[in-house]
């Protein structure tokens, strides 16, 4: 892929880490009685394979809910530089402590990937400032950023994570519109990028994706977009949701394959728009 041409759009790639132990749900929320209705009537109007309904359904009883080493071994062999981010709180089915994250994200930062916050807190600044003083704690080192959970945000989200110290925050997300179609902008010292591209906001089967996909592909270049952003779930990256990670692998293969699309990490983007 070219990397000196104005006309190359530059594809931010990340991950948010929902889940990573089955134990983590056990007793602390209701996410495996809801996946196994929501899987049962999913099978029932031919909406999963025989495969999946299985596979999801006893997912309950795997060690690991995530895969990340897996997702790593893809990312890493096509030179992708994605970023990961980890709950440093509990809600909405992120149930896993900091403490019980800290292993997978020393493993995520020493396999030379960035790691940031996956927030709950969007309103409360007190909140907010003990998630991100929680991960230093935890890990010994600063977030490279953060992206709220659920992609919640009110009109004063980013500007109370810019007055804490995020380098960046990439949470704004046009859900009526399957994601938004912005440049990066500054709030304070801080970075937005709005997301372009989530894997749960897509139809979940791989050809009516591939097709969404390629729809948000064509309105960002009429607008001229030098920068997107794209969101792909680990624990997705698996056979028990194999048109999705179908569509994760022909996506990442699509970007590579063209010569308009190039690879960047969020601080390689924000290099490259503070030297301009």
């Amino acid at each position: 892929m070219k990397t000196d041409d104005e006309r190359v759009t530059s594809v931010i790639i990340s991950h948010d880490v929902d889940h990573l132990y089955a134990r983590d749900h056990w007793f602390r929320d209701l996410i495996y009685p809801k996946l196994w209705v929501r899987t049962a009537l999913q099978l029932t109007k031919k909406e999963v394979t025989c495969k999946e309904w299985w596979l999801r359904s006893i997912s309950c009883f795997r060690k690991n809910r995530h895969n990340l080493d897996a997702l790593m071994d893809f990312d890493e062999k096509h030179g992708i530089p994605s970023t990961f981010f980890f709950g440093m709180n509990q809600g909405l089915g992120m149930s896993y402590k900091p403490e019980e994250a800290k292993p997978a994200i020393l493993k995520v930062h020493e396999r030379g990937f960035a790691v940031g916050v996956h927030g709950i807190e969007y309103q409360d600044l007190a909140g907010m400032e003990k998630e991100h003083n929680t991960f230093k704690q935890v890990t010994g080192m600063e977030p490279c950023g953060i992206r709220m959970h659920y992609v919640r945000f009110d009109e004063k989200t980013f500007e109370k994570l810019s007055s804490i110290g995020y380098a960046f925050d990439t949470t704004e997300f046009d859900k009526a519109n399957n994601g938004s179609r912005k440049a990066p902008y500054r709030v304070g010292k801080m970075w937005e990028f709005p997301l372009t591209i989530m894997d749960g906001y897509l139809p979940q089967s791989f050809e009516e994706a591939k097709k969404e996909t390629l729809k948000i592909l064509e309105q960002c270049k009429e607008r001229k977009l030098q920068y997107i952003t794209v969101l792909f779930h680990d624990d997705q990256f698996c056979e028990g949701y194999q048109d999705m990670k179908k569509w994760y692998e022909w996506l990442m293969n699509f970007f590579m394959d063209s010569e308009e699309y190039t690879f960047l990490s969020f601080a390689e983007a924000i290099h490259t728009l503070e030297t301009k």
